[in-house]
């Protein structure tokens, strides 16, 4: 049963609400994380495994099920530091997830003319509408259903050119030809619809769902990143995500329902055990704890599961590059990275089927690696605590202008279109 009597003490106004959000992996971590100046502090920080059968492939399957163990988590991140925010931002993983880059061309009738927020809007709204008709065209054909209902949940603006060179506002300018591109992220309603109403259930503000990888890119992504690319791999419970950084912005984020569950449950099978066992055995592995011959055991098991996860990590990365390079800059993230065999794998893959310049360099990111997100409970330790980290960010960074001088217009745009 909820705790009822938490829900009905949640802040509902004044400066302390403005300021304390819930980071929510419905996987299940939850952070409860303040905002100072353009900073955050994490004040609780909670773990809670949900039930396997509660989520499928990072899709909810049992929203009573996951709304218990969210609330248990947030119940202990809570009690930590005798805090209970309103606001939450919350996760959304699964293979219908769909992040990427959309650009628009368009040529100016008089290149004299200074651009005024009226024409840059009308050049946001065919960006958006084109994102969408994108969407839709490929959730349709994935799933075999015409006219899928899709829903955006994240919109930035990643560049824009005026006659070729880039400028981060383009308010004023002069110019002949204005090329706009955006990042947006997708997800069929009835995904989205299941977070509203896991919030609701557990007495929160939806302040935003973001996607996984796209959280965790931004978080941990440096100028030199945006500069030069970067890759970054989280493998986590259900999904591997993956985000590519590429030409000074988040380009693209793709996820398949491939993660550190598919190893337990073959661990569990096996070694004829039950699946809380064999996750307690994968977790000993992960940390070299296991006897050696116990290890071999377990090596033996998860050898060619491990194997087919880093074939996808390659199919999904031949997509995205799209014949273009890639960049050489690999980040690993999520429990199931720690696996032996998981970075076995990555390291002899390959990697020349691709179209990288060289032999990509592959670096498991830490949670001091997160920008501007400080651990005051000591308990985010490793590649595990990236995800929730990456959403504590995106929480601290609402309304904070992080998304540049654009980010009102494109709300403006968003809000027009009702999307």
């Amino acid at each position: 049963m909820l705790n009822l009597k938490r829900r009905f003490k949640r802040l509902r106004k004044g400066e302390q609400y403005e300021n304390l959000y819930t980071a929510l992996d419905i996987g299940t971590e939850a952070l409860v994380v303040r905002r100072e100046g353009r900073n955050g502090v994490v004040l609780g920080a909670s773990r809670e495994r949900q039930a396997f059968a509660d989520m499928q492939a990072g899709v909810p399957s049992d929203i009573q099920g996951i709304i218990e163990t969210c609330d248990r988590a947030m119940s202990r991140a809570e009690d930590m530091c005798d805090t209970i925010p309103g606001q939450a931002v919350i996760g959304i993983a699964g293979e219908q997830v769909k992040g990427f880059s959309t650009s628009v061309t368009v040529p100016r009738a008089d290149p004299q003319l200074k651009i005024n927020e009226v024409e840059l809007v009308q050049t946001l709204q065919l960006v958006e509408k084109r994102a969408m008709r994108e969407a839709r065209h490929l959730m349709s054909l994935e799933l075999g259903v015409p006219d899928v209902d899709v829903k955006l949940i994240n919109s930035a603006i990643t560049s824009v050119r005026i006659d070729g060179f880039t400028v981060s506002n383009p308010l004023d300018f002069q110019g002949k030809q204005m090329v706009v591109s955006a990042f947006n992220t997708f997800a069929p309603l009835t995904h989205i619809g299941a977070l509203q109403t896991i919030a609701s259930e557990l007495d929160l503000e939806l302040v935003a769902a973001v996607a996984e990888p796209y959280a965790m890119a931004r978080c941990v992504a440096t100028d030199e990143v945006y500069d030069v690319g970067g890759i970054f791999i989280d493998i986590g419970g259900g999904t591997t995500d993956v985000a590519l950084v590429r030409n000074g912005g988040i380009e693209g984020t793709r996820m398949f329902p491939i993660g550190g569950r598919a190893f337990t449950k073959k661990l569990a099978a096996q070694l004829g055990v039950s699946f809380a066992d064999a996750e307690a055995v994968k977790l000993r592995h992960s940390r070299g704890e296991l006897p050696a011959a116990q290890a071999d055991r377990v090596r033996g098991a998860l050898s060619r599961d491990a194997e087919v996860l880093v074939e996808a990590v390659a199919i999904t990365l031949q997509e995205m590059a799209r014949g273009d390079r890639l960049p050489n800059a690999n980040y690993l993230a999520g429990g199931g990275s720690a696996l032996p065999e998981v970075r076995h794998q990555l390291d002899g893959f390959d990697w020349d089927r691709l179209p990288f310049g060289r032999t990509p360099a592959i670096t498991v990111l830490r949670p001091v690696d997160v920008r501007g997100i400080y651990d005051s409970t000591g308990l985010l330790l490793d590649q595990q605590d990236i995800t929730p980290m990456g959403l504590a960010f995106h929480a601290i960074q609402q309304g904070t202008g992080e998304d540049g001088p654009l980010y009102g217009v494109m709300r403006k745009v968003l809000k027009a279109m009702k999307v």
